[in-house]
Formats: C-alpha cells, structure tokens, sequence
C-alpha cells in the first residue's frame, strides 16, 4: 500500500475532521472525487458529494438500518453495488461528542475487517479455476498446516486461495513466485507490476491478490475493499 502522506482538502474535508477531533486524529485521502477518512492509516468512513459514510459490519449494521441510513452505493457493469458504508446520523453531524460515539463503531468495524482469518477457503480463482490444493491459513500464518508451530518452507503462489495456474503464471512473469515476495510488495504494487508486463489481466486480480494476502474470497474482497485499493492503486499509479 501506499505510504504517500494524507492531506486534507478544501474546507468541507476539515469540517468534518474537526468534528471528529474527540474520536481521534483523522487525516484524509483524495480518492474519485470523494475522500476517505482514516484512523493510523486504516480508513473507517469516506466522503461522497458531501455525504459522510460510516464503515459498517455485521456487529453494527443494525445500529444504522434501524435509523434508516442509507448505504453508500454506486453503479458498476450495469448494476448497483453497495459498500460496507452507511450514512452517518443526521445528530452526529452536529454534536462532536455523538460524532465521536458513532465513529467509534465505524472503527471497530474496520479494525475486525483488517483481521486475518485463518481458515477461511479462498473460493474460485478470477482468472482461472485456481488450485484445490492450497493450504488454509498458508497465506496468514507462513505454517505447514500439518502440525502445530511446525515451520513451512517458502510458501508457493499456487497454495494460496483463490490463485490457480493463470494468476500464478502472470505473476511469474512479473518475478513473483511467493508468498514472502507478495507479501513484500503487497497486493497493489505485485498487480500494478503483473499488470505492466501482462496487460490483459483485469482488476480481479488486485482483489485475488489482497484476498490471497487476507484469507478471504476475491468475491467478498471486491465489495468490501473496492474503494481503499482502487484509491491505493491510483497513488501507486500516480508515483509511477
């Protein structure tokens, strides 16, 4: 991921992180005409047409729908895909002691969302039928996943979830043959480099790629975490 400074634009940006000032010190990231928000660099609400969103899971859902807050959506390939991203409530936006509470729940969210599960099957490769073979928890724990503590040797692409033989094909062409050197370069900066050197591989490899890193599905990975890379992959891009 980029380590690219954040920056606070323009006055309606600073509003809203003054108004955060009792949660904590926000900072903010340009990203597709909006920004998003961030707590040490992880990112629990985003701003869009001057609408804030708050993150949301499952543990916290009810806390909005219940208050009939909209979540943030947008148009893809000819259909509406929504985010983990509710509207904040109306008496937060004017009282910093509520904005405070209810930020709290948004970064609860998105700290359990940057959790690693261990066991959690990766599901089908994008770009290929990927590899029934792989190792639960290889990807997170660098273990054999034979024995408790038992040390693994390098771990190879093709025992991660959801990379089968075409990813892991166009990943070597980039020097990308494992594990350590994915994890190196994280999953933005290992597509942007498959993807100078492979130009037909789609963006459903960055999500494969963060998904591989993260134990989860690429599915679950292309809603959930949609916004954060592709503003992470336009910083990489921007640094060149």
């Amino acid at each position: 991921m980029s380590r690219e400074p954040f920056r606070a634009s323009g006055p309606a940006v600073q509003h809203f992180i003054d108004l955060m000032d009792r949660f904590a010190v926000v900072r903010s990231r340009a990203m597709f005409g909006g920004h998003g928000l961030y707590r040490d660099g992880i990112m629990f609400a985003l701003l869009a047409n001057g609408v804030l969103y708050l993150k949301v899971d499952d543990q916290t859902r009810a806390n909005f729908t219940k208050w009939n807050l909209r979540p943030f959506s947008f148009a893809a390939k000819g259909r509406m895909v929504q985010l983990s991203y509710h509207e904040a409530p109306p008496q937060a936006l004017e009282d910093p002691a509520e904005m405070a509470e209810w930020c709290a729940l948004a970064w609860q969210a998105a700290l359990r969302a940057q959790e690693k599960p261990k066991n959690k099957p990766g599901g089908k490769s994008p770009m290929d039928s990927g590899n029934s073979e792989a190792v639960p928890g290889a990807a997170l724990t660098g273990r054999t996943g034979k024995g408790d503590g038992a040390l693994a040797s390098p771990v190879p692409l093709d025992k991660l979830p959801n990379l089968g033989p075409r990813s892991v094909a166009a990943l070597a062409v980039a020097g990308i043959t494992g594990l350590d050197g994915l994890r190196e370069l994280g999953a933005v900066r290992a597509y942007v480099r498959t993807r100078a050197l492979c130009p037909g591989v789609s963006l459903n490899l960055l999500w494969a790629l963060e998904g591989a890193l993260t134990g989860r599905p690429w599915q679950e990975v292309a809603v959930a975490d949609r916004a954060s890379l592709l503003m992470a992959l336009e910083d990489v891009q921007r640094q060149g």
